[in-house]
């Protein structure tokens, strides 16, 4: 299961907190000491970074755990004064707070991809990711990023996401175990299980069976998304409350959910269809993200990565109090 780590930065000493974590994460993914020294200063930096000049926020840390590479992806969150003129940041020796100036320059050197979104008075996120040597990015003809985090004061995420790419079409899912905690976290993991090993399966089909799987855990709310280009086909199902939506030229196209609960028995899940249009971006979320959200606000932020606009839309829009995850796929081919 796709899940992510949050640390709260407000003060110098968070920095030391979150590179220590990426750290810890880093020890599990790769024995280079190159890879770990690269993403020490990535996370010094991004952290140090929210201190200093965003004045507080959170990083976010998720491990990349794919069939084709293993990495590390850094979120950096905040609602600062924003960067004024982004670029010159970049600049070696370009500094806004007295320091060497040597913060976004850094990143952009180390990481393997590094973007970022900002607006004068309205914050900035940062986003990266790094890989070993010999460790690299697929070349999919999708491309996805993603936030899930537990409700504060808990180790582990009752949400859940994963993404399945088989042969141009791509299968997203998101899942929400009832509550928060160890069983909701159970029941996600179950959930996911059944998800990946029904590659091809029907979207309402493989809620069925993960309806089935579920009866012995806590129960979840769950939605399957499929996407075709080559078909110019999206398929969609549902159940509960989480949400699905296509995003294309400032319109916005939703799919709704059966009620009811996965593992409660659900007599009937039904699948929705709707015309592919290229270019179009899909965002799901769990009931942690607040239903009205929207980005007309932020201008110029759908061209960027998805986990760009995934790290904006929590940082945004989380309800509090919940589990929180939001994905946002895009197709490049």
């Amino acid at each position: 299961m796709t899940s992510s780590h949050r640390i709260a930065v407000t003060e110098e000493s968070h920095v030391g907190v979150a590179r220590r974590y990426v750290a810890e994460i880093c020890a599990r993914v790769s024995t280079e000491e190159v890879f770990r020294g690269r993403a020490a200063i990535v996370a010094t930096e991004m952290t140090r970074n929210v201190v200093r000049h965003g004045k507080g926020g959170e990083i976010i840390v998720r491990q990349i755990l794919a069939p084709t590479a293993t990495g590390l992806e850094l979120l950096a969150l905040d609602r600062g004064p924003g960067l004024r003129n982004f670029a010159e940041c970049l600049s070696d020796g370009f500094s806004t707070g007295g320091t060497t100036g040597s913060g976004l320059g850094a990143i952009k050197r180390l990481a393997d991809r590094f973007e970022v979104f900002s607006q004068p008075g309205g914050g900035t996120v940062a986003w990266a990711r790094l890989y070993p040597s010999g460790s690299s990015e697929a070349a999919l003809a999708f491309e996805t990023g993603g936030v899930s985090v537990a409700v504060e004061h808990e180790k582990l995420c009752g949400d859940g996401w994963d993404v399945l790419e088989t042969e141009g079409v791509l299968r997203a899912m998101v899942v929400d175990g009832l509550g928060h905690g160890p069983f909701a976290e159970q029941a996600a993991c179950e959930a996911m299980v059944v998800f990946r090993s029904q590659p091809r399966t029907g979207v309402a089909s493989t809620l069925s069976l993960i309806d089935k799987a579920l009866t012995k855990t806590r129960g979840a709310a769950g939605a399957i998304v499929e996407l075709s280009p080559r078909k110019r086909e999206v398929t969609a199902a549902g159940v509960g409350n989480v949400s699905m939506h296509l995003l294309y030229d400032g319109q916005s196209k939703g799919f709704g959910c059966d009620n009811g609960t996965l593992g409660a028995g659900v007599k009937r899940i039904n699948e929705f269809r709707h015309p592919w249009v290229q270019g179009s971006i899909l965002v799901m979320h769990s009931d942690g993200i607040r239903g009205h959200w929207g980005l007309d606000n932020y201008p110029g932020v759908v061209k960027r990565h998805p986990g760009v606009v995934a790290g904006l839309l929590y940082r945004d829009f989380q309800r509090g109090g919940d589990d929180a995850t939001v994905i946002v796929v895009r197709h490049y081919l």
